[in-house]
């Protein structure tokens, strides 16, 4: 069937009416019933944006602190954040209703696709309709399916409202677009497509850490079977465009947060880091997509086909490998599960297209996905639960921690740690999404205060060692009949009789942290400092002065407070030759002024900052992020690749206007 535009914009409406109403409860969720889910540090995000908007420089919340684009990348939170400040709502409410828009979105933004590459209506509303209602991972991975609580259950819901997946479920709607526009870009010689493929590229890379990868992936298959002549011709259009797209949001996806996610991802939530084995399946697999790709050229399969089926085979393999025999190709290749439900149906419904399929099939087949579709509404309200905040342990815990140590550095444990920055201001030492880490030797420490490996005996000195270490004053501990769903202590009693209990709730507690003195800033001399970074969480020599400075009564004490999210005061009474010692993660952006002049800032050997104030007696520092040398860089690539699309989308326009 030709694309026609009654018969597409009907199927658009089914598709639009079969998803709204599977998605229906998710507008009404404030706050979810699953705790478990990391939900709340993507709402703990959209509700500083939306009540410091613009302050985006800094995010003191987590882990010592970090920039701001490394709390994560923040397309959907500036929707989230623009959707609360718009219309009132509150962030936890807004999070919801725009990840329920984005799961409409995305089965639209499929069919759109199937019909501008294909032209083929009926089979891309069939495998639009087939995504809206059926998951293949569920049906073809048993352990996905049990997760999901059934094969026949719609993963991607399960996704959305189990697990909270708001800036994934954002990519898999935006993957299609940008498709479109590549596709357009390559295969004609209208710029404007150029630019257009920009943006989409830009923001399916600011959306989730897996736009970037499913980017590459879509590119490859797309230049390797629509390959117009000259060859040179359309790598070098991708390449431009996609050179371009990165300056333009270098400032949001900085060189230093592409190390970051380098370097943590692959031992995050499990240890996806190479081996031999996966180097061989790595292997086999590029023979495999070769040897596909030579089949279906040698058989005249039609391009789109090749392109559903290649682009497919990837997410398929990712997964397959990972479920059947725990080898890693990518870093948590469990989570490519929702590419491959995009990605198959795909693949399926156009290779049964080529087929001469009786209409009566066709029509069971519509049939059968209308009844999953009814399935899946009433799966949807089985799911997606609302709960009242006010009962949660870790809702009293930021409150009891908000009014009775406002401002003070806690660290924050367990599910506790997801949702804490939800209902308050106040800083903890861990927290956050591992993978963006700013300090990576905070996560051996976080390590070191939950496992005790190797501790013996001396468990709760090192853990009190690294609190102290890292500026922490509190600590939350849920025991073993603690209501936090997460109770990731393996020795959750090693701080009884150790440290006084401040505040419990059944098997709850906060503990204090013994100590004379409580400010994130430090007056001691250099040769205090650690001595070199520490091999791993025992290895506490190389910052034992460090830690015995603070609390010596011979260095007065420093008052540090933060005036905006980006900016401390620090006062105090520095000796000639003293240094100050900030327990804020350290980053090149940081510049100092105390008294009125600029002063040097640089970072320890545990990922901390240090200021050489150069005054002596009564001294006042400012500190200010600034975002240093690559933030000058970044915002000038950026400036520069909009002058280019502006420069080129002025050409083109004088020359339509000529022609």
């Amino acid at each position: 069937m030709r694309l026609t535009r009654g018969t597409y914009w009907w199927g658009l409406a089914v598709l639009f009416i079969v998803n709204v109403l599977i998605a229906a409860p998710l507008f009404r969720v404030e706050y979810s019933a699953y705790r478990e889910s990391n939900e709340g540090t993507f709402i703990a995000i959209v509700r500083m944006m939306s009540q410091h908007p613009f302050d985006w420089n800094w995010w003191p919340m987590w882990s010592g602190g970090m920039p701001f684009q490394n709390t994560y990348l923040p397309l959907t939170h500036w929707l989230m954040a623009a959707f609360s400040m718009t219309t009132g709502y509150s962030a936890a409410r807004s999070f919801h209703i725009v990840m329920a828009l984005s799961f409409i979105a995305g089965p639209l933004t499929l069919y759109w696709m199937a019909t501008v590459l294909t032209h083929k209506i009926g089979a891309s509303f069939s495998a639009a309709l087939a995504y809206s209602t059926v998951s293949a991972s569920t049906l073809l991975v048993p352990a996905i399916g049990l997760d999901t609580g059934g094969a026949l259950n719609l993963r991607r819901l399960y996704v959305a409202g189990y697990y909270g997946e708001a800036a994934h479920t954002l990519a898999l709607a935006l993957l299609p677009v940008t498709i479109v526009y590549f596709y357009r870009a390559i295969t004609t010689s209208d710029a404007r497509w150029n630019i257009a493929a920009g943006v989409a590229a830009s923001a399916l890379a600011l959306s989730s850490a897996f736009g970037g990868i499913l980017l590459a992936l879509a590119l490859v298959c797309l230049l390797i079977v629509y390959r117009p002549k000259p060859l040179w011709k359309p790598v070098v259009t991708v390449a431009t465009i996609s050179i371009t797209a990165y300056a333009w949001i270098s400032p949001w996806l900085t060189p230093r947060l592409i190390q970051a996610l380098r370097a943590n991802a692959p031992t995050v939530d499990g240890d996806y880091r190479y081996t031999p084995v996966a180097r061989l399946a790595l292997a086999a697999c590029v023979v495999l997509f070769g040897l596909l790709w030579i089949a279906l050229e040698r058989l005249r399969v039609a391009a789109h086909l090749r392109f559903f089926i290649l682009f497919a085979f990837v997410p398929a393999a990712v997964t397959a490998l990972w479920y059947i025999a725990k080898i890693a190709l990518v870093p948590q290749p469990h989570r490519y599960h929702a590419e491959m439900d995009l990605l198959l149906p795909l693949a399926v419904i156009f290779a049964l297209a080529t087929w001469r399929i009786p209409p009566v099939a066709t029509l069971a087949g519509i049939l059968l996905c209308g009844v999953m579709a009814v399935h899946g509404m009433r799966f949807a309200h089985r799911v997606v639960r609302s709960d009242d905040v006010g009962k949660w342990v870790e809702y009293k815990i930021a409150k009891w921690m908000d009014e009775h140590r406002h401002g003070e550095r806690a660290f924050i444990s367990g599910s506790s740690s997801f949702l804490y920055n939800v209902f308050t201001d106040n800083p903890q030492s861990n927290g956050g999404h591992e993978p963006s880490l700013a300090n990576p030797f905070v996560r051996i420490v976080n390590y070191t205060i939950y496992s005790g490996a190797n501790a013996g005996a001396r468990d709760a000195e090192y853990s009190i060692f690294w609190l102290k270490a890292f500026g922490a004053r509190t600590i939350s501990v849920s025991g073993p009949n603690g209501r936090e769903f997460y109770k990731p202590f393996a020795n959750p009693n090693k701080f009884d009789g150790v440290l006084p209990v401040i505040w419990q709730d059944g098997d709850d507690r906060i503990y204090e942290i013994p100590g004379s003195r409580w400010s994130l800033a430090h007056v001691m001399p250099p040769v205090a400092l650690p001595a070199r970074t520490p091999i791993h969480g025992l290895d506490t020599e190389p910052v034992r002065a460090y830690v015995n400075a603070l609390d010596n009564p011979r260095y007065p004490p420093v008052g540090f407070a933060w005036e905006s999210t980006s900016n401390a005061r620090i006062r105090g009474r520095v000796e000639a030759g003293q240094i100050v010692s900030v327990q804020v993660t350290y980053d090149p952006g940081w510049q100092a002024m105390a008294n009125g002049n600029t002063v040097s800032v640089r970072g320890d050997a545990i990922g901390q900052t240090v200021i050489e104030p150069g005054c002596a007696g009564e001294c006042e520092i400012l500190l200010r992020y600034a975002g240093g040398a690559q933030r000058t860089l970044t915002r000038c690539l950026s400036a520069g690749a909009m002058l280019f699309a502006l420069g080129l989308l002025t050409r083109v326009s004088g020359s339509a206007r000529r022609t």
